[in-house]
C-alpha cells in the first residue's frame, strides 16, 4: 500500500474506522482468530513512520469502531430494563467506546513519539497490550475485547498457562508486527527473517501447549447444571417467585443418583434467603439425603449490606457464602454516588445497592474446592486466579446473561471463561440462566453445552486438578516483566538508529 490514496488522510481513519469495525470478528462467535493478526497488521502498518498525531487518530478510531460493534448489546439492557430511548442507550455505548479507545491511541501515540522504523515495529505489540492491561485495571477495569481471548482456541493459546492471556496477546501482536514489516520491506532477507520468527513463534506455543502444569485431584466429580430460562421481566416480579422456585426445586430433584454437586444460576433465587427460611431448610435435607452439594445464587443480605452472592447448601452442615468481590459499575454498585446515584435511581430505581464482598474466593464440595466467581468476574484473569490461590482444583461461575437478549454478549463472555481455565489448568463449570451453560476442559476446550434460551440440566463429569501453572503462582508479573525488557531493547534500538 502506498503512502497515497487509502493510507493517507483522511483515507487512512477511514481504513482504521473500517478494521476496527471487524475486530469482534476476531472473537466468539464468530471465532476467526486469524483476523486478529490480520487487522493488527493492517493498523500497524498504517502508522508506521507516522506522526504521533497521526498514529494516535488511526487508534483512536480503530478502538471507537471495534468497542463500537463489539459491545453494542449494553444498549439492550438500557433499552429495554433502564426504560432509556434507542438513542440514550445507543450514546451511552458509544461513550464507552469513546473511552476504551484511548488506550490503543494511547499505545500507537508512544510508539510514534519513542521509536522509529523496526524499533517501532517491535514497540507496537507490546505497548498495544500494555494498553490492553492498563484498560482492565482502570476504574474498575473493562477487558472486553482483548487481544488475547481472540486465541484462546488457537495455536498461540498455548502460551496461556505460563503468561495467562496478555501473553497470549502479546504473541498475537508479535504476528501482527512481523507481517507488517514484511509489509515494509520485502527482500528476500526480510522474508526469510520473517518467515523464521513466525516459526519459532508457533514452534514455541506449540511447545508450551504441551506442557501440564497440574495433575488430577481425587475421582471424578459428577455435576449437574441448571439453566432455568428465566426471562428478566418475570425474574424480579414479585408474584412469579414461587414458579420460579418451584421450577428450581423440579430440576433438582430430577438430578441423577450419584450426583455430588448441582449448581444454579446468578440469582437464581431472585430472594434473600431470610424470606423462604423453609424452602432453603427443604433443600439442606434433599442435599443431606442425596449426599449432594447444591451452589446457588441469591442475594445475600447481612445487617445492612447486601451482596451478590453464591450460597452453598452441604447437607446439614452451616451455609456458606460467596460473595462477589469485583462489582459491574452502575448495575451493582455507582461510582461517585454523592453525583450520580440519583440519576441513576431515575432510570433503574434500586440498582447500585451491592457492597463488594470479601473473604474467602473457594467453596469446599466433596474433599476439592471451587475457584467461585460471579458473571463479571470471569472476564477478569486476576479475579479466577484468587481462587486458585487459595487451592481451587477447579472453577464455577454463575451468570445471567438474559440482560443482553439474543446477543454475542454470551458468547464473548463463554470464550473469556474457556481462556480462564486454560490459564490456570482446571475445569470449569459453568451454570447461567438463559445460556451458555457448558462444562470447559482444562485445556480451555468446551466439552459440552445447552443451547441458549431453553429452560435444562447440564449432567456430565469434570477431574479437579491440583497444582498451579505458572500464570497461577505468579499472575501477570512474568507478562509484565518481558514486556518492559521487550520496551527496553526497541528503545535502545531507537537510539541507536538516532545516533
Amino acid at each position: 500500500m502506498s503512502r497515497g490514496g487509502l493510507s493517507g488522510q483522511p483515507g487512512g481513519l477511514l481504513l482504521s474506522l473500517l478494521l476496527g469495525a471487524c475486530w469482534p470478528l476476531a472473537f466468539a462467535p464468530f471465532g476467526w482468530s486469524y483476523l486478529a493478526m490480520v487487522l493488527l497488521a493492517a493498523l500497524f502498518f498504517l502508522v508506521q513512520d507516522r506522526s504521533p498525531r497521526v498514529a494516535a487518530q488511526r487508534g483512536y478510531v480503530f478502538g471507537f469502531a471495534a468497542f463500537a460493534a463489539g459491545t453494542y448489546w449494553i444498549a439492550i439492557t438500557l433499552h429495554q430494563f433502564a426504560n432509556m430511548d434507542w438513542f440514550l442507550a445507543g450514546a451511552l455505548v458509544a461513550f464507552l467506546a469513546a473511552y476504551c479507545a484511548l488506550y490503543p491511541a494511547l499505545a500507537l501515540w508512544l510508539a510514534a513519539r519513542f521509536f522509529r522504523g523496526g524499533a517501532r515495529l517491535l514497540a507496537l505489540p507490546v505497548l498495544w497490550v500494555l494498553g490492553e492491561w492498563l484498560r482492565a485495571r482502570l476504574l474498575t477495569g473493562f477487558p472486553w475485547l482483548a487481544t488475547g481471548y481472540s486465541q484462546t482456541g488457537a495455536l498461540l493459546g498455548g502460551f496461556a498457562p505460563w503468561l495467562g492471556q496478555y501473553g497470549v496477546g502479546l504473541a498475537t501482536a508479535a504476528v501482527a508486527a512481523i507481517l507488517a514489516a514484511l509489509a515494509v520491506r520485502r527482500s528476500p532477507l526480510a522474508m526469510t527473517a520473517g518467515g523464521a520468527a513466525l516459526a519459532a513463534l508457533y514452534g514455541a506455543a506449540l511447545a508450551a501447549a504441551t506442557v501440564s502444569f497440574t495433575h488430577p485431584s481425587g475421582a471424578p466429580l459428577q455435576v449437574r447444571l441448571l439453566q432455568g430460562n428465566v426471562p428478566i421481566s418475570e425474574k424480579w416480579d414479585a408474584p412469579k417467585l414461587d414458579a420460579i422456585l418451584l421450577r428450581y426445586a423440579t430440576l433438582i430433584a430430577a438430578t441423577p443418583p450419584g450426583t455430588q454437586l448441582v449448581v444454579l444460576p446468578e440469582t437464581a433465587f431472585p430472594v434473600f434467603q431470610t424470606e423462604i427460611p423453609q424452602f432453603i431448610d427443604n433443600l439442606r435435607r434433599w442435599s443431606a439425603a442425596h449426599h449432594s452439594t447444591l451452589i446457588i445464587g441469591m442475594p445475600e443480605v447481612a445487617g445492612r449490606d447486601y451482596y451478590n452472592a453464591a450460597l452453598e447448601i452441604d447437607r446439614l452442615a452451616p451455609l456458606r457464602w460467596y460473595r462477589k468481590q469485583h462489582l459491574v459499575p452502575f448495575g451493582e454498585y455507582i461510582p461517585l454516588p454523592w453525583l450520580l446515584a440519583s440519576l441513576v435511581h431515575n432510570f433503574m430505581p434500586g440498582l447500585g445497592s451491592f457492597t463488594v464482598g470479601r473473604g474467602a474466593s473457594v467453596l469446599p464440595v466433596g474433599g476439592e474446592q471451587a475457584g467461585m466467581s460471579i458473571c463479571y468476574e470471569e472476564s477478569f484473569s486476576r479475579d479466577v486466579r484468587k481462587g486458585v490461590v487459595q487451592g481451587a482444583n477447579f472453577l464455577v461461575n454463575i451468570s445471567d446473561y438474559a440482560w443482553y437478549g439474543h446477543s454475542i454478549a454470551a458468547a464473548q463472555s463463554l470464550q473469556m471463561a474457556a481462556m480462564q481455565a486454560r490459564e490456570e489448568q482446571k475445569p470449569d463449570v459453568r451454570a447461567t440462566n438463559t445460556g451458555i451453560t457448558a462444562l470447559i476442559t482444562p485445556a480451555g476446550r468446551v466439552a459440552v453445552q445447552l443451547p441458549q434460551f431453553v429452560e435444562g440440566a447440564l449432567d456430565g463429569k469434570i477431574q479437579p486438578m491440583a497444582g498451579q501453572t505458572p500464570f497461577g503462582r505468579w499472575g501477570e508479573w512474568p507478562f509484565l516483566a518481558m514486556a518492559l525488557l521487550l520496551l527496553a531493547l526497541a528503545y535502545l534500538s531507537a537510539i541507536k538508529r538516532r545516533r
